[in-house]
């Protein structure tokens, strides 16, 4: 009982993705409209998923802000954040994100979004002095573009700077619940997280996984308890305890954390940590709707829809 009650209590965002960054940005960003995101740019659903790709790959390998943007930058100027398949008559081999030739790599590399961010990414950190550079002449220096100043990726820059940080559910508004009668993406979430039932390494990470079912790579909130917080403030928090399919569900653990599952129907929870038997386990199950509050002592606070509108971090 020890064990279970300090895993709820700490209930945190941060920490160890273990959905493949694709899947998640992807999942996030097949509902969305087209929506303007700085000046007149506007990016529909399969830019805003590269988007979060090309951004997500360079948190997983550390990469510093600046170079995030310049992959970004270079992806706008190179393919629009479109997986172009085919290339032009300066190169007929270029293909992807990135318009990289044979010579970066296998194809199949080369034209999948990750593959492609991480081949960038790996020669950029390879230039010597780039985070010195201009940022549009570092980007010259990885794809040896016919302008030599730079100049073409450069007029991209501010673009880049406005959007790196942005998900492609981050940009999204759900309707209210009470006019949509069901959560939309309710049943792919379920499969997702039903998927996920099984898996390992969300210890303290019930933010983090709700938002993985939910198709975002993070939640955008430092904690379960932060996130319940803000919808009661913006008015989409719900104290019944018949929340929809695919519903967020938070619980008060006596602690600064609080704890949030995902509610799959039939009066069951997919949720982090609740049955693990050693420190650090982060076991995703499945169980009763009922179990937090009888295994962990928890007071139940309510439902609220699956809405992610901050940056991701």
């Amino acid at each position: 009982m020890i064990l279970k009650a300090v895993a709820a209590v700490a209930c945190l965002a941060f920490g160890v993705v273990l959905v493949p960054p694709i899947a998640a940005a992807r999942g996030g960003a097949s509902s969305c409209a087209p929506v303007p995101v700085v000046g007149q740019v506007v990016l529909d659903a399969e830019q805003r998923s590269n988007l979060a790709i090309v951004v997500a790959t360079g948190d997983q390998l550390r990469i510093d802000p600046k170079g995030k943007v310049i992959a970004v930058m270079t992806a706008l100027t190179e393919s629009s954040l479109r997986n172009v398949a085919h290339g032009d008559a300066a190169g007929p081999d270029s293909r992807g994100l990135f318009q990289q030739r044979d010579g970066w790599g296998p194809l199949a590399v080369r034209m999948d979004p990750e593959g492609a961010s991480v081949l960038f990414y790996t020669a950029l950190i390879n230039v010597s002095g780039w985070m010195e550079m201009d940022p549009w002449l570092a980007a010259q220096e990885v794809q040896r573009s016919a302008f030599s100043d730079g100049r073409n990726y450069r007029a991209k820059y501010s673009q880049a700077q406005e959007v790196v940080g942005l998900s492609p559910d981050s940009l999204c508004q759900l309707p209210p619940i009470d006019e949509v009668g069901e959560l939309p993406g309710a049943e792919a979430a379920v499969t997702r997280a039903m998927a996920l039932v099984g898996q390992h390494g969300y210890y303290q990470l019930c933010a983090r996984l709700a938002a993985n079912i939910w198709g975002r790579l993070r939640a955008g909130y430092v904690s379960a308890a932060e996130q319940w917080s803000q919808m009661v403030a913006s008015g989409n928090a719900h104290f019944d305890r018949q929340p929809p399919l695919g519903a967020l569900v938070f619980w008060d653990t006596g602690g600064l954390y609080g704890h949030v599952a995902v509610y799959v129907g039939a009066g069951r929870i997919v949720s982090n940590d609740i049955h693990d038997q050693f420190p650090g386990e982060g076991g995703v199950y499945l169980v009763d709707l009922t179990a937090i509050e009888a295994e962990w002592g928890a007071t139940y606070l309510g439902w609220a829809p699956p809405i992610y509108q901050r940056p991701q971090f």
